[in-house]
């Protein structure tokens, strides 16, 4: 018995120890109440309020690449890694009592959270709030880390997909568009769990050769003067019936750059060839018939990228700089037009006189109007 006392594992008897009495679905009362409370001030009370600080969970996110954006759609794809780190005291161990293991691995499945049947351990619910689909859907499961003092470190490679409400798209495609990821506990308020940004900072972008991208049309806004991506931590005050529990959550600004350059050599660029060529059917023969084809295709050459580049836009009230030049190029091609009809048709007029029988009958009765009414004013 003593020999075979030996070859026990100490990793195997480390995590079965840890889990002999361990409720994966419970929350870590004993640290969370032990912290020191916060003082809140409400907007409609003239006394301070002391709140529990709740159990600090610390999120950071490595910005790995964007894999989609749909301003059509409102949504965003990013590449991340989710990455938390909290403390539980259920997994503190004497690293003596392992053979001097100071670390261990605790499987977590189905997105964590208490409803994570396949998880081992406790994990907070941290949720994107303004999600188009959920954390536990868009992120891989994983193995957690757990050291000695109980420090629980957990991250996860997946995609961020948040529906965004986009701001800057008015300067299509010279737009800088930013969107804002909000992030918070699902179940639990302030009291028992509070998200503050990881080492401070709370993200980090690339950190791996794979990162980033070449050849995309969208990517991250490498501006000095606006950072591609913020982080700010921000708390909800609490409800009438329960004010000793706030919401806090954390915020994530994102921006992105537009690579202009193909829209202003497929369409913008286009668009102005095309512009002066049907001015130059001016100088074009009346009898020629290319006159008329010429100043039909630079009209519906401007039509046609119009609906390509609004195929990619939103149907909104708003309008783009793209928009807005579109209008003016067809504006300008529908001119060219009429001015081809107008010449052609006074060309090919053979009566002596020129005036619509429209127009000629409008002046008649004009004329006759002005008469009878100077006939009355003489009467008079």
């Amino acid at each position: 018995t003593e020999g075979a006392s030996t070859n026990v594992n100490p990793a195997a008897k480390l995590r079965a120890d840890l889990l002999a009495s361990y409720d994966r679905g419970s929350f870590p009362w004993e640290y969370a109440w032990s912290l020191p409370q916060s003082t809140s001030t409400q907007d409609d009370a003239s006394t301070n309020t002391s709140i529990r600080s709740g159990l600090p969970v610390e999120v950071g996110i490595n910005f790995h690449r964007v894999h989609a954006v749909s301003v059509k759609e409102g949504t965003a794809d990013i590449i991340i890694w989710f990455r938390l780190r909290w403390t539980d005291p259920r997994l503190v161990w004497d690293p003596l009592d392992y053979d001097n293991a100071t670390k261990t691995w605790f499987w977590i499945g189905e997105g964590g959270g208490s409803a994570g049947e396949m998880s081992e351990i406790w994990t907070p619910d941290l949720q994107l709030w303004n999600m188009e689909m959920g954390l536990e859907d868009s992120l891989s499961d994983t193995y957690a880390s757990v050291s000695s003092d109980g420090r629980v470190f957990w991250s996860r490679p997946g995609h961020l997909i948040p529906a965004c409400r986009f701001s800057g798209l008015e300067h299509f495609p010279f737009d800088t568009l930013s969107c804002t990821m909000e992030f918070g506990s699902w179940s639990y308020s302030g009291l028992y769990v509070r998200p503050i940004k990881m080492d401070g900072v709370g993200y980090s972008i690339g950190g791996s050769e794979t990162a980033g991208q070449s050849y995309a049309e969208i990517r991250f806004s490498k501006s000095k003067e606006d950072e591609a991506i913020s982080a700010r931590e921000h708390v909800y005050p609490p409800y009438v019936g329960a004010p000793e529990e706030d919401w806090p959550v954390i915020f994530y600004d994102v921006k992105f750059i537009r690579s202009w350059q193909p829209y202003t050599r497929g369409y913008v660029l286009l668009q102005v060839i095309l512009n002066f060529a049907g001015f130059a059917a001016f100088w074009l023969p009346v009898a020629s018939g290319e006159r008329m084809s010429l100043t039909i295709t630079a009209l519906l050459a401007a039509v046609a990228s119009e609906l390509v580049v609004a195929s990619s836009l939103p149907t909104a009230a708003e309008m783009t700089w793209f928009q807005q030049f579109s209008i003016f190029s067809m504006l300008f091609a529908a001119l060219a037009l009429f001015e081809s009809v107008a010449v052609i048709f006074f060309f090919y007029q053979m009566n002596e006189n020129l005036k619509p029988n429209w127009y000629v009958y409008l002046e008649k009765q004009w004329t006759r109007r002005r008469k009878d009414g100077v006939k009355t004013a003489t009467r008079r």
